[in-house]
């Protein structure tokens, strides 16, 4: 049954029609609980999702990955600052110029669901994936919101140079501050740019200060107040990837330097398993961009400055001891990672093959058999269509094993029966020949035909007779018998 059952719901899952969004409840609820990056960064916002192990996307490199400290996944880019939280801006739609430099790379990505539009690819990228839009900012955007598991292929290119040229609105948008912020910051990078030639000279002296200074890297930052980068550089000293960031392009525009925060995920995991690179949300980043006269957007990782282990060996090793891990980064429970890359690397092939059989993927394959910009009509009839083929064929198949009943024990039934009225009933545990002998002592009449009858029974029933020529004659001895 089962084998039976299976090809039919096949058929209906590849051919019914894809329902886009929930089955029960509010549209607009299902999504509530999803995590991950947002639309503004505070301090502490990132921090909370580095005790996360949910996974973000998983990445198909096809070849080697490369090397950790390239592995910034880029996605959401603030650029208005209140004082205490940064925002997105308002960027605008562009035409991506593939990068002429650069190591190219090819890969694809299954992203988990998480409500936004934004995409994330490696930098600098040198395509984009279909249903999918660049901004002036580097973001890669789709059309609609991210709310089911999305694979998309996609190009980057590694240490390429970056577009040296920046529109005016933007430049000034970079450079703005609200005043009356962190007086101490405001006056380390007045400092700067007293004492420096170009921006180029300020942002060597910002640098340099984060790697003398040494902050202390955790997941648990303190809690701050209203000039939020002072304490974080003059007082508690500890804090994330945002504290750094958002510390380090305060100082940049404070010294008359455009700079903005970039937010996404940096490093990931590579399964050993499936060889697939597995990026959570524990790996959630943010770090900066100063633009340069003639050079354009540089990063600038300031996390990495003042704790180069961030990049180099990932979070688990980077933060003080006692900090607080996601479950399996604690160095006490290797022994479950095993476990974990063989469950996710099963989880993968299904959530790729099964569960991320999606509208889209249908209309693909409908293509294939040749039925374009199919609707609900056209598949409603492909799908009966199909599906009445399939069990007019399954059942042509179960007439044929059928299982037809034996002639010879028909015709057997038969004398049985005629006898039976006779009241000479046969015992379930009687042999033919017994039986034949007793019905002929009650019934003298027809002795004889009932004797010929059971020889010939037993002949073709267990004997060597099995011709076509005594099957009928048995027949017609039954059907000739005379018992009245």
């Amino acid at each position: 049954m089962l084998g039976q059952a299976a090809p039919a719901a096949l058929l209906l899952f590849l051919l019914f029609p894809r329902v886009q969004g929930p089955l029960w409840g509010l549209p607009q609820d299902v999504y509530a609980g999803i995590s991950g990056l947002s639309e503004t960064m505070a301090p502490g916002s990132l921090s909370q999702l580095s005790l996360s192990d949910a996974i973000a996307f998983r990445v198909d490199f096809q070849g080697a990955a490369p090397h950790r400290r390239s592995l910034y996944w880029r996605g959401p880019v603030m650029w208005d600052f209140d004082g205490r939280t940064w925002r997105l801006g308002n960027p605008r739609l562009a035409e991506l110029e593939p990068p002429t430099t650069g190591k190219r790379i090819e890969y694809s990505v299954l992203l988990e669901p998480h409500n936004r539009h934004w995409l994330f690819a490696l930098e600098l990228p040198a395509s984009l994936p279909t249903q999918a839009r660049y901004l002036d900012d580097g973001q890669i955007v789709s059309l609609t919101p991210v709310r089911t598991r999305l694979r998309y292929e996609i190009a980057s290119a590694l240490e390429a140079e970056p577009n040296p040229v920046e529109v005016r609105r933007a430049l000034e948008r970079a450079r703005r501050l609200p005043p009356g912020f962190n007086p101490r910051a405001r006056t380390l990078a007045e400092g700067w740019r007293a004492t420096s030639v170009n921006d180029v000279e300020v942002l060597a002296r910002a640098i340099a200060h984060f790697r003398r200074e040494r902050l202390q890297y955790t997941t648990e930052p303190p809690l701050l107040g209203r000039d939020s980068v002072d304490e974080f550089l003059y007082d508690t000293r500890q804090g994330f990837c945002e504290h750094f960031s958002s510390a380090f392009v305060f100082l940049m525009r404070a010294a008359g330097v455009p700079a903005r925060v970039v937010t996404g995920y940096q490093g990931g995991e590579l399964n050993p398993v499936d060889g697939k690179f597995t990026v959570r949300q524990s790996d959630a980043h943010a770090w900066s961009e100063v633009f340069i006269d003639g050079r354009g957007w540089i990063r600038v990782d300031p996390t990495a400055l003042s704790v180069p282990g961030r990049v180099d060996t990932g979070l688990a090793r980077a933060v003080a001891a006692g900090d607080a891990l996601p479950l399996l980064m604690r160095s006490e429970l290797e022994w479950l990672l095993l476990l974990r890359h063989n469950w996710e690397a099963m989880t993968h092939q299904w959530n790729l093959w099964v569960l991320g059989y999606n509208p889209e993927r249908q209309r693909n394959l409908f293509s294939l058999l040749g039925v374009k910009d199919p609707d609900w009509f056209d598949l409603a009839s492909t799908l009966l269509a199909v599906m009445g083929i399939f069990v007019l064929g399954l059942f042509a198949w179960m007439l044929r094993r059928m299982v037809r009943p034996d002639p010879v024990q028909s015709a057997w039934r038969q004398f049985c029966g005629k006898l039976g009225a006779r009241g000479v009933t046969r015992s379930p545990h009687e042999d033919p020949r017994d039986y034949a002998e007793r019905a002929a002592h009650s019934l003298p009449a027809a002795d004889q035909p009932i004797r010929h009858i059971a020889a010939l029974y037993i002949a073709l029933r267990y004997g060597k007779e099995n011709s076509p020529a005594a099957l009928m004659q048995l027949r017609r001895m039954v059907r000739e018998l005379s018992v009245g």
